[in-house]
């Protein structure tokens, strides 16, 4: 059974070049000067807005003095494996003065980014927002939130029209530093100055006193009930980290502790009332948080995850990790005035928050709108709605096979220290091995990396990737989230569930345990989570071979994949692609 790719008419589709002058530069986003990487002098990087079935040519010149490469998030890469932008995979590294050419086809519709996937420079700043408008005729679930002709007529001009919005996390140290700091100490660090919004935000320090009172029990009881930092950062972080070498005397002043509040500027999305509901498209560009997004006093209709359509659910507030993407449409039936949008972490690692304004045209400033979640990501009353993360089937459905044809057992743990994590359970992924001979251009190259990390499958097969987090020498079976992103097709949760995955077969653990798989309506998505704040847990997605290539699966915490939590799927080697002759080294 292959997925059917609906391709735009080609009176429709267009040629689009795109050009990205990437500069190393001096900026203050959150009001704290640092170098970081600007996109034809801005930040985040200019949007690129195409249609469906639309061929690209995105141009990137490095004028910084290292490497660089550009990965398209959640984009499929569909018969162009050469522009994923992985080195070492697809590409060698663009060097400081030189230029490359990504070419690639809008296959699919929905909400993607751009960003780097080389050194770890998506920390300094390199990402920017990808809309793809769908297809004449694609089914929407536009009245699945409305009955009304008027109220559809207006969704889809909202969808059209959507406001891109970036979010992302901001330290006043550079990937490097940063990194630095990890091997010297051994620790696996997390805290960050600021939440920015579109690239602005500011360093809030709220007091110990209001830190401390917006601590959630399971947060207090994962630090022994020690007091956060000023910052809303772990104290002692390295009595969460396992029995590995630490030397916590390194970290300087103003990483985990030390909050001097910064003014930056603060974005404003301007709504007009006029045109009944607004469309608003957030998107997960952070390094090392996880969010909760919502709109203070407007309720949200989710009706895309991931770059798909998804059955709308109505909800005030939402959780979005590493590499998500959730799109909302909202009714503008309030006062006209501004309203709060709140960005807090999630309560997991850090007390923290960004914010910007929604503003209704020919509005006024009232004063505080009313929030639906704290500064610390908590909701204010037992009545706001979260989003079930667990429960977001694709519009229209989509049929899968009920057996696959291969099954991959991928362990998640800390391997050799506190700040290195394994992926698939005995051997670290080295994102700097095979620069020169990238495994794209010789499959054979693949011999520069652990054979564990690098995974065949043959073309048109079904494959299912367990995940399974919790059972590692040396790691906590409690661990912090992971969020696991797969590069090229999206692929489908079929199952989840507490403790380990004990079965010979996963045809065996749906007879036994059915509750705990989906196999009428699984989410579709390109970016999974793994939480297992109470012990191990397992989750298991599966996805159809139909683009061979080599293809990075790997966690979207920009400091656990630098540090080795990822592994190549070698994806079709038994039809491994021929590169164009412009791409060949």
């Amino acid at each position: 059974m292959a997925l059917a790719i609906a391709l735009a008419p080609k009176a429709w589709a267009e040629l689009v070049n795109f050009e990205l002058d990437l500069t190393w530069e001096d900026g203050a986003p959150n009001g704290e000067t640092r170098k970081m990487v600007f996109m034809n002098g801005q930040f985040p990087g200019p949007e690129l807005r195409i249609n469906q079935g639309d061929e690209v040519e995105f141009v990137v010149h490095n004028n910084m003095p290292f490497n660089a490469s550009i990965h398209f998030h959640g984009v499929e890469m569909l018969n162009t494996p050469w522009s994923d932008g992985v080195p070492g995979l697809s590409q060698k590294p663009i060097l400081p003065g030189d230029s490359f050419t990504y070419k690639w086809t809008a296959t699919q519709y929905g909400v993607y980014w751009y960003h780097s996937h080389d050194r770890g420079t998506m920390f300094d700043g390199l990402y920017g927002a990808i809309q793809i408008n769908p297809a004449p005729g694609t089914p929407a679930p536009w009245d699945l939130i409305s009955q009304d002709k008027t109220d559809i007529k207006n969704l889809e001009k909202a969808e059209l029209n959507t406001n891109l919005v970036v979010l992302s996390d901001w330290d006043h140290l550079t990937s490097e530093e940063y990194q630095n700091l990890q091997v010297e100490s051994g620790l696996d660090l997390f805290c960050v100055d600021s939440v920015l919004i579109n690239g602005k935000g500011a360093i809030y320090c709220p007091g110990s006193e209001e830190i401390a009172s917006l601590e959630t029990s399971y947060l207090k009881a994962s630090i022994a009930n020690q007091p956060l930092s000023d910052k809303g950062c772990y104290p002692n972080i390295y009595k969460t980290q396992g029995n590995f070498s630490h030397d916590e005397s390194v970290i300087p002043d103003g990483l985990n502790s030390g909050c001097v509040a910064s003014a930056g500027f603060q974005e404003v999305l301007e709504v007009d009332p006029a045109d009944g509901w607004a469309s608003f498209k957030f998107i997960g560009a952070t390094t090392l948080k996880s969010l909760v997004v919502s709109i203070d006093e407007h309720p949200m209709w989710v009706y895309e995850v991931d770059g798909h359509y998804i059955e709308p659910r109505k909800v005030d507030e939402f959780s979005i990790f590493n590499g998500e993407r959730f799109s909302v449409m909202i009714k503008l039936d309030k006062t006209p005035r501004d309203y709060t949008i709140r960005v807090p972490d999630t309560n997991g690692d850090q007390i923290i928050a960004g914010f910007a304004k929604m503003k209704y045209k020919g509005g006024q400033d009232l004063g505080d709108s009313k929030p639906y979640v704290t500064y610390g990501g908590t909701n204010t009353s037992a009545d706001v709605v979260a989003l079930n993360l667990t429960r977001l089937p694709p519009y229209p459905r989509i049929e899968i096979p009920r057996t696959a044809d291969q099954l991959v057992n991928l362990t998640f743990g800390r391997m050799g220290s506190s700040y290195q994590w394994t992926l698939e359970g005995h051997a670290l992924y080295n994102i700097s091995a095979n620069l020169d001979s990238p495994i794209l251009f010789d499959v054979e190259s693949r011999k520069n990396l652990p054979e564990q990390v690098t995974i065949e499958t043959k073309n048109g097969t079904w494959v299912d990737l367990l995940l399974q987090a919790g059972s590692m020498p040396n790691t906590p079976d409690i661990q912090a989230p992971h969020v696991i992103h797969k590069h090229s097709n999206k692929a489908f949760i079929i199952g989840f569930g507490d403790g380990y995955f004990n079965w010979s077969s996963v045809e065996e653990a749906i007879e036994q345990s059915p509750q705990n798989f989906e196999l009428e309506h699984p989410q579709y998505r390109d970016t999974f989570v793994t939480n297992s704040p109470n012990g191990p847990t397992w989750l298991l997605v599966r996805y159809q071979v139909v683009n061979p290539g080599p293809f990075l699966l790997h966690c979207h915490i920009e400091t656990h994949l630098l540090n080795g939590m990822g592994v190549a799927l070698l994806d079709g080697t038994d039809v491994w692609p021929e590169v164009p002759q412009e791409y060949a080294i």
